[in-house]
């Protein structure tokens, strides 16, 4: 059974999403595709586990990360509960370590497959892949700036090129891939949910401030897309405003006031999920630049976008040729 291992060579490359984001296209023309993360020293690791089940319906129950260690021998056993976990399999799809390249290599042996390196801009690529020698099938470079794309065309490609490593493809940076819903807004808020609870999952791309709105309202509310509505609870006309609008996903009203009966109205008959802060609004959006670290890749809106970039940004071809084949050379 092929497998191919995700390392990264930095905590917060992406090596979770892009590991989901290819089980995804890897199971789109029906082959089960086995997704499991090798290790974790904290809860994290159980958390990533929780989305891939939640997201991926092939993702087996009783897999757990190991915690047991990175010697020759745990790796081993790691790798002999991986093949029987996944049995059955077309393709495993294991997400390893973030920098830890000695047992990302053993796990690899240990299962005869191959490593995908995902890095960041400004990493120092090319001695970290080297380390997977003929292991290495290439590297994915995400969460590209805009303004990035042209140094990597005219200078980091062609040096990774030069020295023999495989660019695999670069992914954009994208909003919706951390987008939080409003259900953790709620929560990192300690806000309560009043209107629409139901589609608290929702995930909310861009905030905009209900405040001193000059434009015409559903002007100002629809120049962004999938977007929250942090604005004064005492404010109904700015909340009227942006319910007029088809982009807005969600709003949380200001120091603790609950919606108006003709608000709460409108926004339940449209669906839209209405959250009541304690904060005023000025402190709400200070605690709203906090949440970026408890965003999860956990939600099936992210999945499917991931899958979109890799199938638009990556070579699947190499990727396709080398789940099809074993990798011993």
């Amino acid at each position: 059974m092929p497998a191919l291992i995700i390392a990264s060579t930095s905590p917060g490359a992406g090596k979770t999403a892009v590991a989901a984001g290819l089980a995804a296209h890897l199971g789109r023309d029906g082959r089960k595709v086995f997704l499991a993360k090798a290790w974790s020293a904290s809860a994290s690791g159980d958390r990533d586990m929780a989305a891939f089940r939640a997201l991926l319906p092939h993702t087996p129950e009783g897999f757990e990360p190991d915690r047991a260690g990175h010697g020759i021998a745990q790796v081993r056993q790691l790798a002999s509960r991986i093949q029987t976990a996944a049995r059955g399999a077309a393709v495993s799809i294991i997400e390893g370590n973030s920098g830890d390249h000695a047992s990302n290599m053993a796990l690899a042996e240990a299962l005869d497959g191959l490593v995908i390196l995902v890095v960041k801009m400004g990493d120092d690529i090319v001695p970290q892949a080297k380390q997977y020698r003929a292991r290495l099938l290439g590297t994915v470079i995400n969460n590209v700036p805009r303004y990035k794309s042209h140094a990597l065309e005219a200078e980091l490609n062609p040096a990774l090129s030069q020295a023999g490593v495989r660019l695999l493809g670069a992914i954009p940076e994208d909003r919706r891939l951390i987008a939080p819903s409003l259900a953790l807004v709620a929560e990192h808020l300690g806000a309560q949910v009043t209107v629409a609870p139901e589609n608290a999952g929702r995930l909310i791309d861009n905030f905009l401030i209900g405040g001193l709105v000059l434009d015409w309202g559903p002007t100002y509310f629809g120049a962004q897309e999938n977007v929250g509505v942090v604005v004064r609870g005492d404010r109904p006309d700015v909340q009227l405003a942006a319910l007029q609008t088809d982009t807005v996903r969600a709003m949380v009203l200001t120091k603790g006031v609950s919606p108006i009966e003709y608000v709460h109205y409108e926004a339940a008959q449209r669906g839209i999920p209405v959250a009541v802060s304690p904060f005023d609004t000025h402190e709400t959006a200070l605690k709203l630049e906090s949440l970026l670290p408890k965003v999860q890749f956990d939600h099936p809106e992210k999945l499917m976008r991931m899958a979109d970039l890799i199938e638009a940004r990556m070579d699947l071809a190499a990727v396709n040729q080398a789940v099809a084949q074993p990798a011993t050379r």
